[in-house]
């Protein structure tokens, strides 16, 4: 693990303490008309936010809570009042949200309004789909992957991944090609399998195939790549060699690229039309470490985060970029006091810069950044002589802002709406926050340049070897003094 960067606040850093709306997730019991049922709305005010999807030309959002609701809610984007839950045809469960915006949305949620689990044990993936988010998947521990009709709330293709025994395969990841033709999804470990299965959603009753053998634990992330991605050059022999990349191998051929990540600390490359398990992964890496998130970093790289808080990034043949624990770089100035416990998650942004936001403990978020995420630094021109890890130079990462003061407790999901300039937040105190996004657009950097940041930090080093210098000047001298001392007394008693 390399040294972590430096944590520089940007000259427009300014903390937001107040969002522009708010949801409380307070819930009542649904009326006992519906389905005689008397269940308590207190079975979601316990549940956590895990996922938030912008849906519906984003005028909506696509909720997951985790238990003992596992609902998916679909809310107002502009109001967060609740419009219907996702009905996965589990046992009865029920959601509500109190908006702090107008009247209506309180006297909704007093009401109260019944619905059911998307997925019976738990929603473990959400996911928005197409240009303007017209389409949801999701999937759970019961072993099912579904695309939702997002404006009916009803479930409207279904797939099912087949374990041991007949059983269902428990699921973690999910997600759906570009083109909507193929689902991917992975699965827990069950019996020695960790399965990525595949089906095609105009035929939903049969898998198109399952790859076994690129992970041997949970299998925590699937995600398609992006069409402009182009496969670099891969071994095309036992020797070595190189197979040149060209626009055959990119996404307008028969390739399907996949990033997959697991558990047992493998990042891989896989083509999803790939029938035969052993040519399908085409690029792995071992990271050493859980792999709990990652995702794509515009067409170039990839990056990831792990269950011990470590962050990395990774070029488009998987060669490390960077890795360092993400709670280690932290502000301590008159302008910004901030300290990481933890990723919430990353996010690539349409000119291909990355987003990472973090969480603290108390329930404050901020966005951090570098200027090139798949760019290991240089080292500046005094330190290339060195063969020090800690002198190869780190570049430093920028604090742009941070939203705090509303969440109590973990930061779960978070979405990051650049287009509408907002970002979605939602957390173990079952709120849900809609803030204003300052960089919304563009992350602006110290002095507005990636060089300009770079040159801050050759600044600062170089105050810091110049006070160094001076630490190891006036040791010297004091060694010497202390030297010249001890052979005055040792004269003096040699006189005597």
């Amino acid at each position: 693990m390399a040294p972590a960067p430096k944590l520089i606040p940007t000259p427009t850093y300014a903390p937001l303490p107040t969002p522009l709306r708010s949801s409380f997730g307070a819930l009542d019991a649904p009326p006992s008309s519906y389905h005689g049922s008397s269940t308590s709305g207190a079975q979601d005010s316990e549940a956590y936010i895990l996922s938030i999807a912008s849906i519906n030309g984003a005028k909506e959002l696509a909720v997951a809570t985790s238990s003992p609701s596992n609902a998916i809610h679909i809310v107002d984007a502009e109001t967060l009042r609740f419009v219907r839950s996702l009905n996965g045809g589990g046992p009865l469960g029920l959601g509500a949200f109190q908006s702090t915006v107008g009247k209506k949305g309180k006297q909704a949620a007093q009401a109260g309004v019944g619905g059911i689990q998307a997925h019976v044990g738990g929603v473990t993936c959400l996911k928005a789909y197409g240009e303007m988010g017209e389409g949801l998947i999701s999937c759970g521990k019961e072993g099912s992957v579904v695309i939702w009709d997002a404006r009916s709330g009803a479930a409207g293709v279904k797939m099912y991944a087949s374990g041991m025994g007949g059983k269902a395969r428990p699921l973690l990841s999910c997600d759906i090609s570009a083109d909507g033709w193929t689902v991917a999804a992975g699965s827990e470990l069950q019996g020695d399998d960790a399965v990525i299965t595949y089906w095609d959603p105009r035929n939903p009753t049969a898998t198109l195939r399952s790859h076994t053998s690129t992970h041997s634990d949970d299998v925590t992330v699937v995600s398609f790549a992006p069409t402009s991605y182009i496969l670099p050059a891969l071994p095309s022999s036992p020797s070595g060699d190189l197979e040149m990349s060209s626009e055959s191998q990119g996404q307008s051929s028969d390739k399907l690229i996949l990033l997959t990540g697991s558990t047992d600390g493998l990042l891989a490359i896989s083509d999803a039309n790939e029938e035969d398990e052993d040519e399908a992964v085409l690029l792995t890496a071992n990271w050493g470490t859980s792999v709990a998130q990652a995702g794509w970093v515009g067409d170039q790289g990839v990056w990831a985060g792990s269950d011990m808080e470590t962050f990395s990034t990774w070029s488009a043949e998987l060669d490390p970029v960077l890795d360092f624990d993400i709670r280690e770089p932290g502000a301590h100035t008159e302008k910004a006091e901030w300290v990481t416990d933890y990723l919430v998650t990353a996010q690539s942004t349409a000119n291909s810069q990355l987003r990472v936001f973090v969480g603290s403990n108390e329930g404050d978020i901020s966005l951090i950044s570098t200027p090139q995420p798949l760019q290991k630094a240089a080292p500046s021109p005094r330190k290339r002589k060195s063969t020090s890890i800690a002198d190869a130079g780190v570049a430093p990462w920028c604090l742009h802002t941070s939203w705090t003061h509303q969440h109590v407790g973990v930061v779960r999901a978070l979405l990051c709406d650049e287009k509408n300039g907002v970002v979605v937040s939602g957390g173990e105190d079952a709120r849900l926050h809609v803030w204003r996004d300052p960089c919304a657009g563009r992350l602006e950097y110290a002095g507005g340049e990636a060089e300009d940041v770079e040159m801050r930090m050759d600044v600062d080093d170089e105050e810091e070897e110049r006070q160094q210098r001076k630490r190891e000047k006036n040791a010297r001298k004091r060694a010497v003094e202390e030297d010249e001392d001890d052979a005055m007394d040792g004269g003096k008693r040699r006189r005597r």
